[in-house]
């Protein structure tokens, strides 16, 4: 499940610490549904506070979303990153740095090796993404998705629309989830009232 593999190795103590480096630039509030854009930008986005996510150019697909203290845009350091962008779920809090000045203040700070685990972390997410995504039946994909909002629902109280979030983060057709969910609902596996979660009795491991 990525949001519970991405939370369990968040290197929290080195987002926290990179940030405090960012103390006295200014803050600006950005609207719900605004885009923050990787393309032809000379700022990283550090994220105060909020919900945003990051999605693909090319089709929107969500890869994966993140909640209060953050960095966006750190791959664009070196690289010009144009296949991802990333909006706001929410209101969110955000300090603009100019690429440059980001990286002088690692140097000064001696916190390359802090960026470096942060880097890793990402990585780590996009293989374990892949690892969800790649290769697998719909069900199982479906099954995966599942357990996360039923993690989600229960540790963050989190309301979730079934329906519309696995197919905001996979490439699954609507009429592929419908039918899966329903067989599900009708075998008495889940328990799903106006497309909410409301319990999982149990998955079977095939569909």
């Amino acid at each position: 499940m990525l949001s519970i593999y991405r939370n369990k190795l968040k290197p929290a103590e080195e987002i926290d610490y990179l940030i405090s480096l960012t103390n006295g630039f200014p803050e600006k509030n950005i609207k719900k549904w605004q885009r923050l854009n990787y393309v032809n930008s000379e700022y990283i986005y550090v994220i105060i506070s909020g919900e945003f996510e990051y999605r693909r150019l090319c089709d929107d697909l969500c890869l994966f979303s993140a909640r209060n203290q953050f960095i966006f845009g750190v791959t664009s350091l070196f690289y010009d990153v144009g296949h991802i962008y990333g909006v706001a779920k929410s209101n969110i809090v955000v300090r603009m740095v100019k690429k440059k000045e980001f990286m002088t203040l690692l140097t000064q700070a001696s916190a390359w090796p802090q960026m470096t685990k942060i880097l890793a972390w990402y990585l780590l997410i996009f293989n374990k993404r892949d690892d969800i995504l790649v290769a697998r039946s719909a069900y199982d994909v479906i099954r995966e998705f599942l357990l996360e909002i039923n993690d989600m629902i229960i540790n963050h109280q989190r309301e979730i629309n079934i329906y519309d979030y696995i197919q905001e983060y996979t490439s699954l057709a609507r009429s592929t989830i419908v039918k899966i969910l329903s067989d599900l609902k009708r075998g008495h596996y889940i328990e799903v009232d106006k497309g909410r979660l409301i319990k999982i009795n149990s998955l079977p491991v095939k569909y």
